[in-house]
């Protein structure tokens, strides 16, 4: 009857998981418009950044004034542009010893809007994929 039982549940987790779906967006959906919530220096990466993202709406005319999403799941994404940063360039081959100085990379500002794509790691979990260019900022040095 065990036998019988385990092959029963396994049926069930296949109809489960074949009817439910995931909190997670399904992959090909498209851009998402998100918010960073926070961000973290990726330890041993060259200004590469862990983001926090929610996903983020417009409202209607005549303001269209975008706002954080209610009662949705956070999600953690990674800048397009800082896969790049590596060694001696950042972004897209701004070579990281001709910024000025007072100059540096920097991560997306908290509470910043952005675009982005879900993607699956290699373990298989979401990340989102943001597209933007590498800021960089800094003041003169006189």
């Amino acid at each position: 009857m065990s036998f019988l039982g385990d092959i029963r549940r396994q049926q069930l987790d296949i109809q489960r998981v074949a009817s439910k779906s995931p909190q997670y967006p399904s992959m090909g959906q498209g851009m998402v418009l998100m918010k960073v919530i926070s961000s973290t220096l990726i330890t041993g990466s060259d200004k590469r950044y862990l983001y926090t993202l929610r996903e983020a709406v417009v409202s209607a005319s005549p303001t269209y004034a975008p706002t954080q999403s209610v009662n949705l799941p956070q999600y953690f994404g990674l800048s397009v542009s800082e896969l790049s940063n590596a060694g001696p360039t950042y972004a897209y081959g701004i070579t990281a010893g001709n910024v000025p100085g007072g100059f540096n990379a920097v991560a997306i500002p908290n509470n910043s809007y952005c675009a982005a794509f879900p993607h699956y790691t290699t373990e298989g979990d979401v990340v989102f994929l943001i597209v933007n260019t590498q800021a960089i900022d800094g003041a003169c040095i006189p």
